[in-house]
């Protein structure tokens, strides 16, 4: 599960303009725009009444696929892949960095790539049991559980690991 606004990719259905669908992730800086544009999610990520969670489950880049269709889209793209930039900033005017910036392509893409019959899916388990990240200071870590939003601090994920191994 996700909470809405977390800062972990949302799983999708998308839409080709052929009627075609596909299973991916968009990116967590990303989703929020593109529901906005639709208008079954004009009001964004928000969370479901009865679970509290957003209905995009989170994608934490764990992927298995079959090489040989693996090959067959490298074969197609010449190896190329999509590429942007994720900049994180240290102000609300995104005037002043916050980390360095780098050039990124996301492995969460290759959907995207397949051709439409080759099947996508994903498997979701409870955050405790796959996903405890560490990458707050403590700081940050107060102002995003004051928020609803996952800590993500050395201290939750030392209990995510407690309460898996307890």
């Amino acid at each position: 599960p996700r909470t809405p606004g977390e800062a972990v990719g949302g799983i999708c259905r998308l839409h080709r303009p052929d009627g075609s669908q596909y299973t991916i992730n968009v990116e967590y800086n990303q989703l929020d725009p593109l529901l906005r544009s639709t208008t079954q999610y004009a009001t964004g990520d928000c969370a479901d009444e009865e679970t509290g969670f957003s209905p995009f489950p989170g994608n934490i880049n764990c992927l298995v696929f079959d090489m040989g269709a693996y090959r067959s889209v490298l074969d197609s793209t010449g190896g190329s892949v999509p590429e942007f930039v994720n900049p994180k900033y240290a102000d609300a005017h995104k005037i002043r960095f916050k980390s360095a910036t780098r050039l990124e392509c996301m492995m969460q893409d290759l959907p995207g790539l397949m051709p439409p019959h080759r099947k996508v899916g994903f498997t979701e388990v409870e955050r405790w049991l796959c996903f405890s990240a560490v990458k707050n200071n403590l700081a940050d870590a107060a102002v995003k559980a004051q928020t609803g939003l996952p800590a993500e601090c050395s201290g939750t994920a030392e209990r995510d690991s407690l309460h898996l191994n307890c």
